[in-house]
């Protein structure tokens, strides 16, 4: 009788891959194998037992038991097994260096299973490339690939049909792209054009030469309510678009938890002090304020509180003292 055991899966096309890629080797060994894709909010909390896990640490919330992980640490280029009592104390029992994503950890750790799975090159390759940043090198496949993630980023369904790719193109070697991924790559070009006119059309509120991008359904512009559901995947490609041109830009984006904010400053007349303390202590109480490279990101720490207008009215106090710092360095 066939074994079963279950797989939890990381959202990227790298933890994607892997995933395949054991599940392979598992089904080849006579195992009946079951992947679960938890998304970020399900994480936390999660228990996992006697499965295993590709990409999902404790640090994502998940507690594992007499489980086996997989997981990539891209600052060494080091892959590494770990293997959790049933205490949730874990152990390294392998490591692979010199490897460039989780894919190529699991297809090494499978090996010494004694199975052989195979990844084309190419993709390989474009895997390597999207954990790296380096998007201009992607093959036409990648950018598929690239696409049709970031228009789906937060649903369950679409890493169904990643993976499903997935395994195709390591079952049979066909790189052929699915009708569904070409489909959802379309609607990010067509994501794009609109996000460029959002700035053509001057669809932001402006603080003088701030730009304060607002992707909501609930926004009073009418372009943004009717286009929100294109523009949604793409809204923080556009703040960081405007903040690379100009040194500065706001983003509002309505959530499932509702509305965050998000400020992003390179300009150098303008301090993350600054634009922090310009909050009224009353007010920052009820926030959750947390720095992240050169971007401020503020949530209401009660979901109920953070309406639209209740963002808008933060973003009036952020927007002024920026655009006023703004003005007092370009006049220096």
């Amino acid at each position: 009788m066939p074994v079963n055991t279950t797989i939890y899966s990381g959202w990227g096309w790298d933890e994607t891959f892997a995933t395949a890629v054991l599940a392979t080797a598992l089904i080849r060994k006579g195992y009946r194998v079951y992947v679960e894709f938890p998304s970020p909010s399900e994480r936390k909390g999660l228990v996992i037992t006697k499965a295993y896990s590709i990409g999902l640490t404790q640090k994502d919330g998940v507690i594992l038991n007499n489980s086996t992980a997989i997981q990539y640490v891209p600052e060494k280029k080091l892959g590494v097994v770990l293997r959790y009592d049933a205490s949730g104390n874990s152990d390294v029992v392998m490591s692979f260096s010199n490897v460039n994503s989780i894919t190529e950890s699991t297809i090494e750790y499978v090996q010494t299973l004694n199975e052989d799975v195979k990844v084309p090159n190419q993709l390989i390759k474009d895997i390597e490339r999207m954990s790296n940043g380096n998007m201009d090198k992607l093959t036409k496949i990648g950018k598929v690939m690239l696409k049709s993630l970031k228009m789906n980023y937060t649903s369950k369904e679409f890493r169904q049909i990643m993976y499903s790719f997935a395994l195709k193109v390591i079952t049979t070697n066909n790189l052929k792209l699915t009708d569904e991924l070409l489909k959802e790559a379309e609607k990010y070009d067509k994501a794009v054009e609109l996000s460029e006119e959002v700035i053509n059309r001057r669809e932001y509120i402006p603080y003088g030469k701030l730009k304060v991008l607002v992707i909501s359904s609930k926004f009073s512009r009418e372009f943004i309510r009717q286009n929100y559901q294109l523009l949604k995947p793409v809204a923080y490609d556009l703040l960081a678009k405007v903040c690379k041109n100009e040194g500065v830009a706001i983003l509002v984006q309505e959530t499932d938890l509702g509305h965050l904010i998000r400020v992003c400053l390179k300009d150098t007349n303008v301090s993350f002090v600054k634009v922090i303390s310009s909050i009224p202590r009353e007010l920052s109480d009820k926030l959750l304020i947390t720095l992240r490279g050169s971007h401020i990101i503020i949530k209401f720490r009660n979901p109920g509180e953070s309406t639209i207008d209740n963002a808008l009215q933060l973003t009036d106090l952020l927007g002024t003292a920026i655009s006023s710092a703004l003005e007092k360095g370009s006049k220096q």
